[in-house]
């Protein structure tokens, strides 16, 4: 009964508790990555107390998505920065002014937000040969060929991807570029453009890349046969 109530409360909030010593505690999210704290240091909730740790302690944050036993998943460029850019997060948190909850919250937050990049460059690769390289510690970019044959034409798309701070976790910004290497001369800040424009939306209101890139290519087929 109790085992079923953990994974009850695993799959309606993603969170699952993997080890406890003393204050210290270990938390997984998705079984993706693992959160490591001391409780002691952080704000109590729902009151004015405070912590019993006065403080700041150190906050570790792990991929395990490679290491579980049932369908492992690698981990990638774009999975380590983010990784890395949420730990950072996490470690210049306020942990006297800070809940548990709102450190969860964060955590939780700011990896849906990064999966949905790593969805979207994993969907774009595979219509699109697309790369992906770090840049500095708070970007990457994500570069995708387009090649349009029946014009003889190749594209190249990049996506610079920015890591943000924000009071409830990473936000994400995107950056299009486009450059046209060979072939016809389409308008490179138009087609930027147009990518910016479809790629803003969040949750049910996004588009996959993929689909944006693929529409784009339809627009610029068009567009070079008239």
């Amino acid at each position: 009964m109790r085992i079923a109530k953990v994974d009850a409360l695993e799959n309606k909030y993603g969170w699952a508790i993997t080890g406890v010593s003393e204050s210290n505690v270990s938390m997984t999210y998705r079984r993706d990555i693992e959160l490591v704290f001391d409780a002691s240091s952080f704000k109590p909730n729902g009151s004015d107390a405070t912590p019993l740790q006065p403080l700041s302690s150190r906050i570790d944050l792990w991929y395990v998505a490679g290491n579980r036993e049932l369908d492992p998943i690698p981990l990638t460029t774009e999975k380590d920065f983010f990784l890395q850019n949420i730990r950072e997060y996490c470690r210049c948190l306020p942990q006297a002014s800070t809940t548990v909850k709102e450190l969860l919250d964060s955590v939780s937050a700011s990896w849906t937000n990064a999966l949905e990049v790593v969805n979207n460059i994993r969907s774009l690769n595979r219509i699109f040969p697309t790369e992906v390289s770090k840049t500095s510690d708070s970007s990457i970019l994500v570069r995708s060929t387009l090649l349009l044959l029946p014009l003889a034409t190749k594209v190249d798309l990049q996506f610079n991807v920015l890591a943000n701070s924000t009071q409830t976790g990473l936000d994400v910004k995107l950056k299009p570029h486009c450059a046209v290497i060979y072939g016809e001369r389409f308008n490179e800040p138009k087609m930027a453009e147009f990518l910016e424009s479809r790629t803003t939306g969040k949750g049910e209101n996004s588009q996959s890349w993929a689909d944006i890139v693929t529409e784009l290519e339809e627009k610029l087929l068009a567009r070079g046969r008239k």
